[in-house]
């Protein structure tokens, strides 16, 4: 299909396991329009890792080596059958660590990444036809499933509608909270015992050795509940078979899960590996034992990298990914199942410490436990099967999260493109006119100082420091862990703040904060410079403008005046003229250069519609 409709198309085939990434890389040495990867079809297991799929290592794999040999090609990768377009389809949870993984490399190398595109099982001849459409269009949509009945665009979009679709939920029996003694498990855990839970069990890998686990029993015991704490991996078919048997659950929460952060070409196997253990080997060994029994819910925690990506978090997001697969795969043979991708919780989550700073500037902002728990039975009670619950300040998540390539999937959420475009025509100017102010007022150790201060405090809050001071003005930014990513992020951030479009190369281009500060105060003299300009110009016009016309008339100055304004617009529309007449003659000047040359007398005789040589 794609040679019927014009391309030149090549077939390399591969084994991105046994090849590696470096042989991946030689084999993408050369010149490529585009990659359109089928490697991601591939569903069999990892042989060294079985948690693990090749369709999702050989998408890691592919991406790290287009990356390593330089490429310029866009980088699409093909599914089937990964994503959900109807509840009554059954999406692959191999194919969904793709889309999760694809998410991720997006926003980290937004330059090689094109996309994702979705196919049913036996795709006919209009579904090519749509996905050679996709692939040649203009980028805009990068997640798109292709059907028989047309081609659909992943869309973010408000909940909405009130509780009541279904009925409340109420705890009874056992249930079990698997990550029970961490901070998410601990609240949910709370939250059942406070609601009439008879029976709580809670798990993870140390049991009654986890730190907080005998204060949390106490404190379930106060609510009336009975608490059984257990060690279990839940990536352990055998002991949670075990445990199910021996505390038959009438509702499972699945809170467990290892965070993962780093650079996507830093990924390997064996990270991806960690990461996967507990949270999905755990939850598919979850839903097969508990398909004979009698639920009234299951509840995956998920996370909103697994739905929209996040940047340094590309294995967590796919892992999170499968489980909303999982979920949507439930529902659709009948079994209860919701999925909750969160965003950042307090009271002992990720929102808290260090990085808190540095994920609200990203629009992420802390939820309260209370909050979050109250959401989590909103959306049990109106049967969600994947909903997000996050708490994001939109203009600067917008902002945010279409830096560095445009993003159809956030753009149905109301007051997103309004409100970013508020913040930075409203706050972002007000900021911008303070920096130069300051600057002008500022004497030349002031301004070095001015500058440097903000380079430093920019950069600490695109790497996630608490300070400036963990940005050194004479330390290279490569060596304190810039990527490409966070490179352009910050060359927007200063844009802003100096009210002039920076290039995304900035910080390599100068490589110290010294260097940017000092690159920027350039660009602020000669923004001064014209503010100076302009501001005499005004003062000009002002005084013009309080002149009546009347007195303009009477010194014969009007007609003068206009001719003026004549020749600026003739100039401005035409950005020409005609030459300046040469010394010695009668002719007027008819142009602004030859306008400007004129010393006072000459100006006010040509006003008056004198000659003068």
């Amino acid at each position: 299909m794609l040679t019927h409709h014009g391309a030149t198309v090549e077939r390399m085939v591969v084994d991105p396991v046994a090849l590696g990434r470096d042989g991946l890389a030689e084999r993408l040495s050369g010149s490529w329009d585009g990659i359109l990867s089928l490697l991601s079809m591939d569903e069999r297991p990892h042989p060294e890792h079985p948690a693990l799929d090749r369709a999702t290592v050989g998408t890691v794999l592919l991406a790290q080596a287009a990356s390593d040999a330089g490429t310029r090609a866009r980088l699409w990768a093909v599914t089937r059958q990964a994503v959900a377009v109807s509840a009554a389809e059954r999406p692959s949870m191999a194919g969904a660590q793709v889309w999760g993984v694809g998410r991720g490399i997006a926003l980290e190398l937004p330059s090689l990444w094109g996309g994702l595109v979705d196919l049913p099982g036996t795709p006919d001849a209009r579904c090519l036809r749509r996905l050679v459409w996709v692939l040649a269009g203009n980028g805009a949509e990068d997640q798109v499933a292709v059907r028989a009945s047309g081609a659909y665009g992943r869309r973010l979009t408000p909940a909405g509608g009130a509780p009541g679709v279904g009925r409340a939920y109420t705890p009874r029996g056992t249930v079990l909270v698997t990550g029970g003694t961490g901070a998410l498990g601990g609240h949910v855990a709370r939250w059942l015992a406070g609601n009439g839970a008879e029976h709580v069990v809670l798990t993870s890998r140390r049991g009654q050795e986890a730190p907080g686990a005998a204060e949390l029993v106490a404190e379930l015991g106060a609510l009336g509940a009975r608490v059984t704490v257990a060690a279990c991996d839940v990536a352990d078919r055998e002991a949670l078979a075990a445990l199910l048997d021996a505390h038959p659950p009438t509702a499972v929460f699945h809170t467990a899960g290892v965070p993962h952060s780093g650079e996507f070409l830093g990924l390997s196997v064996d990270g991806m590996t960690d990461v996967y253990g507990g949270k999905v080997a755990g939850a598919y060994h979850l839903d097969r034992l508990t398909r004979g029994r009698d639920l009234d819910a299951f509840v995956l925690y998920t996370s909103g990298a697994g739905v929209w990506g996040s940047g340094g978090q590309t294995a967590y997001g796919a892992a999170n990914a499968t489980l909303d697969a999982l979920a949507e795969r439930r529902r659709a043979d009948g079994l209860p199942a919701t999925a909750i991708a969160w965003g950042l919780w307090g009271g002992g989550g990720m929102g808290d410490g260090a990085g808190e700073e540095f994920l609200r500037e990203r629009g992420l902002r802390v939820m309260a436990p209370e909050r979050a728990v109250e959401a989590l039975g909103t959306a049990l009670e109106r049967r969600d099967t994947c909903v997000a619950v996050a708490d994001l300040d939109l203009p600067r998540f917008a902002r945010s999260f279409t830096a560095f390539r445009p993003s159809p999937l956030i753009g149905d959420l109301q007051g997103v493109e309004a409100a970013a475009s508020r913040s930075a025509d409203g706050a972002g100017r007000d900021d911008e006119r303070g920096l130069l102010a300051r600057f002008t007022a500022a004497g030349p150790v002031e301004r070095e100082e001015l500058l440097l201060d903000l380079v430093r405090r920019q950069a600490a809050l695109v790497l996630g420091h608490a300070a400036a001071e963990g940005v050194p003005a004479d330390r290279a930014f490569r060596d304190l862990g810039f990527s490409s990513l966070t490179a352009v992020e910050v060359a927007n951030r200063l844009g802003r703040a100096v009210g002039v479009k920076l290039p995304p190369t900035l910080v390599f281009d100068h490589p110290t904060a010294e260097a940017v500060g000092a690159h920027l105060a350039g660009l602020l003299e000669a923004r001064s410079r014209d503010e100076e300009s302009r501001g005499e110009e005004q003062r000009v016009r002002a005084a013009l403008a309080s002149l009546p016309l009347d007195a303009l008339r009477g010194a014969g100055l009007l007609d003068g005046l206009l001719a003026l304004a004549a020749v600026h617009e003739e100039g401005t529309d035409r950005q020409a003229s005609a030459p300046s007449p040469a010394a010695g003659t009668d002719d007027p000047p008819h142009s602004l250069d030859a306008i400007d040359e004129l010393d006072d007398d000459a100006l006010i005789a040509f006003a008056l519609g004198e000659s003068r040589s």
